[in-house]
Formats: C-alpha cells, sequence, structure tokens
C-alpha cells in the first residue's frame, strides 16, 4: 500500500516558522504531479470557499499536485495562522525557445519574507521566512532560475488573502504585473517594494478581505456610508491592470451572505 501523508496538526505554541515547514514537509510528500494528467481541476476564478473545499479533497485523495494546486492547498493549510499573510506570486519565464509559467504562495510573517510551493525543482518552491523585504525574495527566485538556465520575464503579484475559509471573494491572482523586459534593475525593485507597501497599507486600514462584513455593521448610516465609499473607490482605481472585472464584485456584495452555504 501507498502510504497517505498526514495532514499537519500544531499545538497552540507551536512557532509559525515550523509551522511553515511542516506545511511544507506534507505538500513535498503529496509529490509532483509528473503524470501530465490534471487531477483536480482548480477555477481561480471561484471564491475562496469553493478552491478551500478543493483543498480539502485534495487532502483526502492524496494524490500528486502540480504547482498552482500547492498555492491553494497552502492556503488550506495556513488559515489558522492569523499572523502571517499569505499571497501569489506568479512567474513567466523563457528558456530553448519556449515560455514557462510557475506560481507559488507567497508568505510574511513578522515583516520577514518566504514562500510555500511545490516545483520539480528543489530552489523554486520552499523559502523559509527570512528574506527582510519582498524585492530579496523575488530575486532569490530570479538567481535560482538563472541556475536553471531561465530567464524571469514577468512577475506578477497578488494581494493578500483572506484567513476566512467561507468567504465568498475571489483571490486576487495579479494587482501588481511587473515586466522586466520594460524595467530597470531598480525600477524592478521599487515596483516590488511598492508592492509590499501597498500590501501592509491595505491590512492596516483594515480594507482586506475580511473587512467589507464589519465595514456594512458599522456604516448604519448615510452619512457614515457616503464616506465610506470614496475610499473603496479608491482603492480600486489605484489598482494596476489586471483581468479581473473587480467593478462587478461590488454590485454583488449586499448579496453575498445569503449564498455563502451554497458555494
Amino acid at each position: 500500500q501507498i502510504p497517505i501523508p498526514s495532514v499537519p496538526a500544531f499545538q497552540p505554541s507551536t512557532p509559525i516558522p515550523e509551522r511553515l515547514e511542516a506545511v511544507q514537509r506534507y505538500i513535498r510528500e503529496l509529490q509532483y504531479n509528473h503524470t501530465g494528467t490534471q487531477f483536480f481541476e482548480i477555477k481561480k476564478s471561484r471564491p475562496l470557499t469553493g478552491l478551500m473545499d478543493l483543498a480539502k479533497e485534495m487532502t483526502k485523495e492524496a494524490l500528486p499536485i502540480k504547482c498552482l494546486e500547492a498555492v491553494i492547498l497552502g492556503i488550506y493549510l495556513t488559515n489558522n495562522m492569523t499572523t502571517l499573510d499569505r499571497f501569489p506570486i506568479s512567474f513567466k519565464t523563457h528558456f530553448s525557445g519556449n515560455y514557462f509559467r510557475h506560481i507559488v504562495l507567497g508568505v510574511n510573517f513578522g515583516g520577514r519574507y518566504g514562500a510555500l510551493g511545490i516545483s520539480r525543482r528543489e530552489e523554486l518552491m520552499y523559502k523559509a521566512p527570512v528574506f527582510r523585504t519582498l524585492s530579496e525574495l523575488i530575486f532569490d527566485f530570479e538567481e535560482a532560475y538563472r541556475r536553471c538556465w531561465h530567464t524571469l520575464k514577468k512577475v506578477k503579484l497578488g494581494h493578500c488573502v483572506s484567513h476566512d475559509p467561507h468567504s465568498v471573494e475571489q483571490i486576487e491572482w495579479k494587482h501588481s504585473i511587473l515586466d522586466l523586459e520594460k524595467l530597470t534593475r531598480e525600477d524592478f525593485r521599487k515596483e516590488l517594494e511598492r508592492h509590499a507597501r501597498d500590501m501592509r497599507l491595505k491590512i492596516g486600514k483594515g480594507t482586506g478581505p475580511p473587512s467589507p462584513t464589519k465595514d456594512r455593521k458599522k456604516d448604519v448610516s448615510s452619512p457614515q456610508r457616503g464616506q465610506a465609499s470614496p475610499q473603496r473607490r479608491n482603492s480600486r482605481g489605484d489598482r494596476r491592470p489586471s483581468g479581473e472585472k473587480k467593478p462587478a464584485d461590488s454590485k454583488a456584495m449586499p448579496d453575498l451572505n445569503g449564498y455563502q452555504i451554497r458555494v
């Protein structure tokens, strides 16, 4: 019989770095899927609660996975680590006339950056949360790609993912799209730090994924709601171009609670 990896369980006193190592060990034990068959269909447009149900199915089936599945699984296994910020990082590289894409789950704990994921290459998956800045983490991935003879072309960075497994919001996969062919080295670093600053501001202002419900509870009177709405519009206006249609989400927000149990 093929042994089925055990889902990691933690004591409340277990430090976050040790938890991340255990989560990465579990992802690694599932093994990389070399079969050419995708065992789990992941639609990025699905709400978070649906993706978490899929992650639970992954733990039951214990089949080999690829990088996108590892990201969803990493989110699922770190949902109870509320002091940990999670955000997707996508890479596009070029090698021998072909383009390749890869994704990992960026993490930030105590101001230090790292990553969870799976890859054919050991150096393109787990990164312990020891990097002082987001740019240091991305440059480390770039150097790892260089050792594999790949040239990094684009980096896409998402915003922080909600810790609420029942959230009906979608993951923001590409808040910042950085084209290395159009950016100098210094501009690339500045854009990375700008994205890191945007994430800190979004969390600091309480405009992250869990906040809409809280805002609706507080903003009962019309004057307060009138003051809150421009902030939400401005936050969307500041976002960099992406393929997601966010305005449609804002119209659907008042009706979301009624559909949570159906997803």
